[in-house]
């Protein structure tokens, strides 16, 4: 796309909402091309000296990077979208499907020459299309490499959408599909069974970790903790976890708000949901 100079006025201030987040990938990429820059004058140009050849790579990657936000600018000018694109509870527009179309072009253009993109572009992309694409076609699109699930994302789709069936089978595909250092750190933002399933699964996990690596653990079996025998295995657990709990000096400087009764309750209630007779 050329941009001529009558188009650019109005684009001194960035209209896209670029959200401002880490990108592994893309920093990964653009310290390759800084590097492989620098190798390259180096070889070619040794004459110009270090410090010259840095500040020349440097600002080559920046006007770079610059220019795919300016072009990004156009054209949300050019559809005039505003910030009401980010909210994921409305359907998208023809003129967001437009853009979204134009940063698919952009985006396979820049993987096919290697080249940088700016922090939070796959965010936006991602939000766009759950907006313009049903939710199958959303998770196709993230299956064959074009879409990220980018930590941010992730989060204001699991805040923002509510629970109807459909939005919960989305939710469900979304977490199946995150690596798990994401997953434990976006899935607690959905107020949902599964999610406290997790937690506690999580935390009894890491509780009985703990429990194994103390010298001397012995189970007390106390009678007095009130819990109910009517499930046995049950109470055996929630008994182990309030021990360990009472026996550690800080139980929950790690786990915030979980503890054995916690556990306890999201276990009954899965069971109920197993059993059929409650739906959450």
């Amino acid at each position: 796309m050329i941009l001529r100079s009558g188009t650019t006025k109005g684009l001194d201030r960035k209209t896209v909402p670029l959200f401002q987040e880490e990108d592994p990938e893309q920093r990964a990429l653009i310290g390759l091309m800084v590097d492989k820059l620098r190798e390259h004058l180096t070889r070619l140009l040794p004459g110009l000296g270090k410090k010259r050849i840095d500040s020349l790579v440097v600002n080559y990657v920046a006007k770079l990077l610059e220019l795919i936000r300016h072009m990004l600018d156009y054209v949300w000018v050019k559809y005039r979208l505003g910030h009401r694109v980010l909210c994921l509870t409305q359907q998208g527009s023809s003129s967001e499907w437009s853009v979204f179309h134009f940063m698919c072009r952009v985006l396979e253009a820049t993987r096919g020459l290697c080249l940088p993109l700016p922090p939070g572009y796959n965010t936006v992309l991602s939000v766009l299309a759950v907006r313009c694409l049903p939710h199958h076609g959303f998770l196709q699109y993230v299956d064959h490499g074009v879409l990220q699930l980018t930590e941010t994302l992730v989060t204001r789709l699991m805040a923002d959408l509510d629970n109807s069936e459909a939005n919960e089978k989305l939710k469900f595909s979304i977490l199946k599909r995150l690596p798990e250092p994401v997953d434990q750190r976006v899935h607690h933002v959905w107020d949902h069974p599964v999610t406290s399933a997790i937690i506690s699964r999580d935390y009894v996990r890491s509780v009985l970790e703990r429990a194994q690596k103390q010298k001397g653990f012995e189970f007390t079996g106390k009678e007095n903790m009130g819990f109910k025998p009517q499930f046995l295995p049950l109470t055996h657990l929630t008994q182990i976890l309030s021990d360990v709990e009472q026996r550690a000096l800080n139980p929950f400087a790690e786990q915030g708000t979980v503890d054995a009764h916690f556990v306890e309750e999201t276990a009954l209630k899965q069971t109920l949901v197993h059993l059929g007779f409650s739906r959450k």
